[in-house]
């Protein structure tokens, strides 16, 4: 059986529908792979048409997508529905909000799609029906239906490596045209996941929510083993040639056990041998596995402060890492990281956060040992989030429209489309602004020497008195963002002509 796939968020990663591919091409049937989340190209009649040719024979069109990419799925569902063929939506948004999928698709798949999909395809296949299909929800008589969910993959020791075969794989340009996706081959760095599922319970990520869908299912934290851990590296290495470092994008990779990294650390240096990013929580962070994960080849780790105050951590994120938690992992990572290799990631735009919680917050990030970067997101109250609910519950936010999922939350701190998010607008700048690199006389943009002065009462005072500095402010935070990316996509737009032009 031929079925496409269709990514509706602006990456081509798509490790979830990769990872679908492969699990459905061992099984004997066809896939074709769409990237269609290009945010700059609007889904027109023109792009219906080009993604409804590639489609050509398929008899299942399966659409996946975050809550970004939640408009254009339903944008092209609409566009591709008359083709006649069995339309599937999956991914984030409609596992946590089914409800605000269910009446665009012919089906919902709730939760891991690898083994949904198998099913689906082998029900359609032979005629039965799927109804009653695990993880399954659809419209029924006007009635929502949400059928049973299936255990979480328990080994993912036996799961295909990832489709990166690059065969019937396709991009959105800019123009509005699908092209091969072939020129991702030269890709530099690779991403991919060792492990599903996170320890943490954070109110604004999608786990703490997947947790209770899955409870009482099975274990919901899984890791590959080490050995297929590093033979999927080997794997992908072989895969792209121009390839000189890996980004293993684990919720939290130092969750192995010192064991397991020992481990790691003997075997992945010698049969792969390429330098890896990896995320980390501060509640894992200790000597003995930083040290072991400098040995492997970590030039870079992602540390997640998420917010600098103790209580907004607690209280709100229900992320329980005090800030003695927090020194002590960067005290462990300064002590045996290669020197400047932490990444620290920050939250701005939060409505429960308060004036002494953002100070909080720059005095925690002037005691961190440096030199470090520091990289500032966007909140978005993903919607079926614990955070979401909570704002819909206070009356910070009506729903879906107004949550934000629309924005890119890599982008660093905007408040100019919601006005939830002009709270503290100056404190949230001036924060931005020190986004970066952090060394003994700067942070990001802000000498370490002004900022008692920035952070002081009669300053924070009269800017907020001000709307006029406090938007300054922010806007050279945007404009700091806004300028590499620019860049970077013309980069790519040129990388991507002379592919096309040279063959």
């Amino acid at each position: 059986m031929h079925i496409t796939l269709i990514n509706t968020d602006d990456e081509v990663w798509a490790i979830g529908m990769r990872g679908i591919s492969s699990v459905l091409r061992k099984a004997g049937h066809k896939t074709t792979m769409i990237f269609a989340g290009a945010s700059d190209v609007p889904i027109t009649d023109q792009v219906i048409q080009e993604i409804a040719t590639v489609v050509g024979n398929s008899e299942i069109i399966s659409i996946s997508s975050m809550s970004r990419g939640s408009m254009r799925a339903k944008m092209l569902i609409e566009g591709l529905r008359p083709l006649g063929r069995l339309i599937v939506w999956g991914g984030i948004h409609p596992t946590l909000f089914p409800e605000d999928c269910i009446p665009h698709a012919d089906l919902v798949c709730r939760g891991e799609g690898e083994e949904f999909m198998l099913d689906l395809v082998e029900r359609v296949a032979s005629g039965k029906g799927f109804a009653d299909i695990p993880n399954g929800a659809y419209l029924f008589d006007g009635r929502t239906i949400l059928n049973d969910l299936r255990p979480p993959i328990a080994d993912l020791d036996e799961l295909p490596f990832l489709d990166f075969d690059f065969e019937n794989e396709y991009v959105l340009d800019r123009t509005g045209m699908l092209v091969p996706n072939a020129g991702m081959r030269e890709k530099g760095v690779v991403l991919f996941s060792g492990a599903r599922g996170c320890n943490n319970s954070c109110t604004y990520c999608s786990n703490s929510r997947l947790k209770a869908i899955y409870k009482g299912k099975g274990h919901f934290v899984r890791k590959m083993s080490i050995s297929r851990f590093v033979e999927a590296a080997k794997v992908y290495q072989q895969q792209f040639p121009r390839l000189t470092c890996f980004y293993f994008t684990d919720e939290d990779f130092f969750s192995r056990s010192e064991e397991e990294m020992r481990e790691f650390a003997e075997t992945y240096p010698d049969i792969v041998g390429l330098p890896f990013e990896c995320m980390a929580s501060p509640r894992q962070i200790t000597e003995e596995k930083v040290a072991l994960a400098t040995k492997a080849g970590m030039y870079l780790i992602d540390v997640g402060l998420e917010s600098g105050s103790e209580r907004v951590r607690r209280e709100v994120f229900h992320r329980h890492i005090t800030d003695e938690m927090q020194y002590r992992a960067a005290l462990a990572v300064n002590a045996y990281a290669q020197q400047d290799s932490v990444l620290y990631f920050l939250i701005l735009g939060n409505p429960y956060e308060q004036r002494q919680d953002l100070i909080d917050g720059v005095h925690l990030l002037k005691a961190l040992p440096h030199p470090f970067s520091l990289r500032i997101y966007n909140l978005v109250l993903l919607p079926g989030t614990n955070l979401y609910e909570k704002a819909v519950e206070d009356g910070i936010i009506k729903g879906i429209g107004d949550s934000a999922s629309e924005l890119d939350f890599l982008a660093g701190y905007d408040h100019r489309t919601h006005d939830w998010k002009r709270q503290n607008i100056y404190l949230n700048g001036l924060i931005s602004l020190m986004g970066g690199r952090s060394t003994r006389w700067r942070m990001g943009l802000v000498p370490r020497k002004f900022i008692p002065i920035l952070t002081s009462s009669r300053v924070v005072d009269y800017c907020d008195c001000h709307p006029l500095i406090s938007e300054m402010v922010v806007y050279l935070g945007i404009f700091r963002v806004w300028i590499p990316e620019a860049i970077s996509r013309s980069q790519d737009k040129i990388h991507r002509y002379a592919t096309r032009i040279m063959g």
